[in-house]
């Protein structure tokens, strides 16, 4: 069953429009009576589809849906901005395994260089994604995309624990300082993940984050590449957090 976010105006008006009318008519091409998830990230609703348009959907609510599907703790992401598209993946992955926020991050081996004037455009794109793979992973809350912004303009002040993947570190075989974090966590508490980009975090970059109160982790023994280090710690957060013993 699909999952559809709308507005919390758009709820009370018991209509879906834009895209995802469009998405519920031609590429779901669902039919009156069929059943969907609506969501305003407060209340989730089965809910049935009155008529059907391009541009308008409207439905009537059946029953609310109770369970919070979230993870019991704030995972911020501040990715070292990749080359190419592999933003894009890391946002959508990263949405289905719970992360709570993402910074695509300026950093010094970021061969990336933005243009002021596309920096809007980037940022709803990357947020329709996450929004998308909200949907898709039945998330109660979408992770915003905050801002594209450099390593030392970001405050780190408000986070409970401050980490940073650091090939360096698995390379000297470290191996408790991410297990230990983690194993530690309680609910509610907010964990601020820094990845470095292809090529890693420069030296510079490690001084500074030291000097934050930052704790660099290996993840085991290989080096993982930049889109892979985000999927590797959520998974092990849910899994610490989320499954029973």
């Amino acid at each position: 069953m699909q999952k559809y976010f709308i507005s919390h105006e758009n709820l009370e008006a018991l209509v879906i429009d834009g895209d995802d009318a469009f998405h519920i008519t031609k590429v779901m091409r669902s039919k009156i009576g069929d059943k969907i998830l609506v969501s305003d990230q407060n209340k989730t609703y089965l809910a049935s589809i009155k008529s059907l348009d391009f541009n308008k959907v409207t439905f009537e609510i059946i029953d609310e849906k109770t369970g919070n599907m979230e993870l019991p703790v704030f995972v911020s992401i501040f990715q070292g901005y990749p080359k190419g598209e592999k933003l894009d993946d890391i946002i959508k992955h990263g949405t289905e395994l719970g992360v709570y926020e993402f910074y695509p991050t300026l950093m010094k081996r970021s061969v990336f260089k933005l243009e002021e004037k596309k920096k809007e455009s980037k940022l709803v794109r990357f947020n329709k994604i996450a929004k998308e793979a909200s949907e898709q992973s039945y998330r109660t809350y979408i992770p915003k995309v905050v801002d594209i912004i450099e390593l030392k303009k970001i405050d780190f002040s408000k986070f409970d624990y401050k980490i940073y993947c650091y090939e360096e570190s698995a390379k000297e075989f470290e191996k408790s300082n991410f297990k230990n974090i983690i194993s530690n966590l309680k609910p509610n508490d907010k964990v601020a993940i820094v990845i470095g980009p292809e090529g890693g975090i420069d030296s510079s970059e490690v001084e500074y984050l030291n000097k934050l109160g930052f704790i660099p982790c290996g993840l085991g023994p290989r080096i993982l590449r930049t889109e892979t280090a985000v999927f590797y710690c959520m998974s092990a957060i849910s899994y610490e957090m989320e499954l029973l013993k």
